[in-house]
């Protein structure tokens, strides 16, 4: 369907039988009728045909093609087997079956392997040849071909055409190709022969005819109306926060950020309102007081989570038993959904002393802080993740860093002693 960037819609009668058309009825046009194709032959009973998009010799039309050449597209048309596989480096364009006939768009690569050639070979029965002109979209990287010689991609500022094995002349540094918009008709010469780069710069225009200027043969339709999908987030377990100004916080679980704003909500610095789970997501919290210790299982309901119509609330009742937990500071907790993560937390016990107090506790900014400098030296001081006070406390007080550091060092140690931790340093040049 040449001068026919929109495409048109075309009926045909497939035929597994050959047939000549010998007369006409009436009196039709002289150049429709000469350029009618009189002979056409059959569609192979197993196996697949092979159309081009356009033939040589200036052949009008989807001519059945008599070889197969590299990095050139063709239309596959067949009706047995009904369930043909292709090998994995072809990657077919599938339109729906019509009357037992399957029609599938492939690109032949650029190097197949001998399994894909010999496989292409036998369904065709035609040979793997060298590569033809061609022409493609290598700008915008979303692109897609929608016909045998059309193209779209999605809109972008500047399109990067790729004209490969054009046939240049031997004083010319590159082929010439020609560009067709509306009213508009440029030309260009490649700076490289093959391949050779042009740039196109759509401004509004959304259709462009990219063609060589030695050969009408050899042209694409490019357009930018390829629409992308959003893809939607991978399912997850969210939390719900409030900070002290009121705006809520949905987080994932199980991140930085999730047991940092946990860490404040213990000290009431932060409100955590509920947990969200994606449908048919199941748990289970373990949870220790005073050396006591419950686990409950945890399910998804039906109800729907108030910022996601993808997401779900836990129950109304292990909801408060799963926030009570994870809020309160002295309480051991180990929740655990599976492969949607898993989060511990140490609560702060009691000492055994007569007078009651509770045990020093660092503010969940020096806790960071700890953490931040003892990542910085870089595996000198090995911190498992769910680390507790005395434990990061007692690895910092081991570190031996370097002269740079030491100042920085001795500040966090007078730091930590003023949150009511007995520090012995046995690290070097380590006095507070």
């Amino acid at each position: 369907m040449r001068g026919m960037p929109n495409g048109r819609r075309v009926t045909v009668e497939l035929a597994q039988e050959s047939f000549r058309i010998v007369s006409f009825r009436g009196s039709p046009d002289r150049h429709f009728a000469d350029g009618v194709e009189r002979a056409c032959e059959g569609l192979p009973t197993f196996g697949a045909a092979v159309f081009t998009a356009s033939g040589s010799n200036g052949t009008p039309g989807f001519p059945r093609a008599k070889e197969l050449k590299k990095e050139s597209s063709y239309a596959l048309l067949w009706k047995a087997p009904d369930n043909l596989k292709f090998p994995e480096e072809l990657v077919p364009d599938r339109f729906d079956s019509r009357q037992g006939w399957n029609l599938a768009l492939v690109t032949v690569p650029t190097s197949p392997s001998t399994a894909c050639a010999e496989w292409l070979e036998s369904l065709t029965g035609l040979t793997i040849n060298g590569s033809a002109p061609s022409i493609s979209i290598a700008w915008p990287f979303m692109a897609r071909s929608s016909s045998l010689n059309s193209a779209e991609c999605i809109v972008s500022a500047a399109i990067i055409v790729v004209a490969r094995g054009m046939p240049v002349g031997q004083t010319a540094s590159g082929p010439t190709m020609l560009l067709l918009s509306e009213q508009n008709r440029l030309s260009s010469t490649g700076v490289e022969r093959d391949p050779a780069l042009f740039a196109l710069i759509p401004d509004s225009r959304q259709q462009f005819h990219v063609a060589n200027a030695g050969t009408s043969e050899i042209e694409k339709y490019l357009s930018t109306t390829l629409q992308v999908d959003a893809t939607a987030d991978l399912p997850g377990v969210e939390v719900a926060f409030t900070n002290p100004a009121g705006v809520r916080l949905v987080v994932p679980f199980g991140k930085a950020r999730c047991k940092e704003c946990i860490a404040l909500a213990r000290i009431n610095q932060m409100r955590l309102e509920y947990l969200t789970i994606p449908p048919g997501a199941s748990g289970s919290v373990y949870l220790e007081r005073a050396a006591t210790g419950l686990r409950y299982e945890l399910a998804a309901s039906d109800l729907r989570a108030p910022y996601s119509s993808h997401q779900r609330l836990l129950a109304p009742e292990l909801q408060a038993i799963v926030i009570d937990g994870l809020t309160d500071a002295a309480c051991h907790v180990d929740l655990d959904f599976g492969g949607f993560g898993r989060l511990r937390l140490h609560g702060n016990a009691l000492r055994s002393s007569d007078s009651g107090i509770a045990v020093p506790s660092l503010k969940p900014a020096m806790r960071l802080r700890l953490r931040s400098f003892m990542t910085q030296l870089q595996g000198s001081a090995l911190i498992h993740v769910d680390a507790d006070d005395d434990q990061l406390v007692y690895a910092l007080s081991t570190l031996q860093p370097q002269p740079p550091l030491i100042p920085h060092y001795r500040a966090l140690i007078r730091e930590v002693i003023a949150c009511g931790f007995e520090v012995k340093p046995t690290g070097k040049s380590v006095s507070p």
